[in-house]
């Protein structure tokens, strides 16, 4: 909650705009109020309860596993990502990160991946404009 606050507080500082004009100021203000919104929901959910968090049962080497394999992809994706293009390189990422790190079966993890990568592909080069680097087969 006291990063929420200090998000807020200091987007208070820049110019906030309007929702037909925002400022520089109005995205971190957004941002700042959702996240205190949703962490003081969690507070109170967790203190209706009444219980500590209950630790995961899962071993270190799994969670080693895990994060050496996301840390890889991530650093594989960074270094294809200039030269292979937005979806050849987004579609695999995704469909790792839900297959090895979110444990899906693979059925999901595919129907994640594609989707995941063709929504961003929509929302960033197609209606904001975001210019990606094409890669050898054009998109």
């Amino acid at each position: 909650m006291t990063a929420a606050a200090l998000i807020i507080f200091g987007s208070l500082r820049l110019q906030l705009g309007a929702p037909q004009n925002p400022g520089p100021g109005f995205l971190p203000f957004l941002v700042g109020t959702l996240l205190l919104i949703l962490s003081t929901a969690l507070l109170v959910r967790s203190l209706r309860d009444g219980r500590e968090n209950e630790p995961v049962k899962s071993s270190g080497s799994a969670k080693s596993i895990k994060l050496f394999g996301t840390v890889a992809a991530l650093l594989l994706f960074a270094f294809a990502f200039p030269h292979l293009g937005f979806l050849p390189t987004t579609i695999p990422l995704m469909i790792f990160l839900s297959r090895v790190v979110g444990e899906l079966n693979w059925k999901i993890s595919l129907t994640i991946g594609m989707a995941t990568s063709f929504f961003m592909y929509l929302l960033f080069k197609v209606w904001l404009k975001v210019q990606f680097p094409t890669g050898p087969w054009g998109f």
